[in-house]
């Protein structure tokens, strides 16, 4: 991917202008989809969502190997404020909730896939 963009630049040096951009773009879309994916919880919760379309509070939990309810539920609450989950809560007595990526959550399939690609042949450093 390095030589990829590298190359890219290279061809884009029209202006120094229009490189400073292209560098900057590429740089600012990394750090947003980092500031998603890079919180240690977040790419599994989607993962999980992914798999099953609709999870309770409860359901997650049980399929997160060690993450607390209050991290889940803070991650989740930070998953629905960038707009990636949502949370549905159903009249059920005692009440429960149902947690469902929206449209933009399911745009990171082919990111968390390629995720799980890679940790699978490159596990523990191999």
């Amino acid at each position: 991917m390095r030589s990829r963009q590298q190359s890219h630049i290279n061809r884009s040096r029209g202006t120094e202008h229009t490189s400073e951009k292209l560098v900057t773009d590429s740089e600012a879309a990394l750090h947003d989809t980092r500031s998603v994916i890079g919180r240690k919880w977040n790419p599994v919760i989607i993962y999980y969502l992914l798999m099953e379309s609709q999870l309770g509070f409860s359901d997650l939990k049980s399929r997160i190997d060690g993450i607390s309810s209050k991290m889940l539920s803070e991650s989740l609450s930070t998953l629905e404020e960038e707009g990636l989950v949502t949370r549905q809560v159903l009249n059920d007595d005692p009440v429960r909730v149902r947690y469902e990526l929206t449209e933009r959550g399911t745009d990171l399939e082919g990111i968390i896939s390629e995720m799980v690609r890679w940790g699978t042949g490159n596990q523990g450093g191999n």
